[in-house]
C-alpha cells in the first residue's frame, strides 16, 4: 500500500519542501472532518470539536509552512554546498 507521507520523507527534495509538502497534508486532514460534515451532516449542526481541530492543525501547519519557506531560503541561498 502507498503510503505518502513516507514518499515525501524519501524523495530527494531539499528538507523545506519536504516540511513544506507535510504541513499541506496536515491541513487536508484537519479539514477533511469539517468539510464532510458539512456536506454530509445535519443543516443546524454546530461541530464546536471539528472547527477547533481544523483551527489548531491549520495553525500548526501554517508554522510548518514558514519554517519550511524559510530552510529552502536557506539551502538555496546560503549553505555551502
Amino acid at each position: 500500500m502507498w503510503n505518502p507521507i513516507r514518499a515525501v520523507l524519501r524523495s530527494k527534495s531539499l528538507r523545506g519542501i519536504k516540511i513544506i509538502a507535510l504541513s499541506l497534508m496536515l491541513v487536508l486532514v484537519c479539514a477533511a472532518p469539517i468539510m464532510l460534515y458539512s456536506a454530509f451532516g445535519p443543516a443546524d449542526g454546530n461541530p464546536v470539536l471539528l472547527s477547533w481541530l481544523f483551527a489548531v492543525g491549520a495553525m500548526v501547519a501554517h508554522v510548518g509552512f514558514f519554517v519550511g519557506i524559510l530552510l529552502v531560503i536557506w539551502d538555496v541561498y546560503f549553505a555551502k554546498k
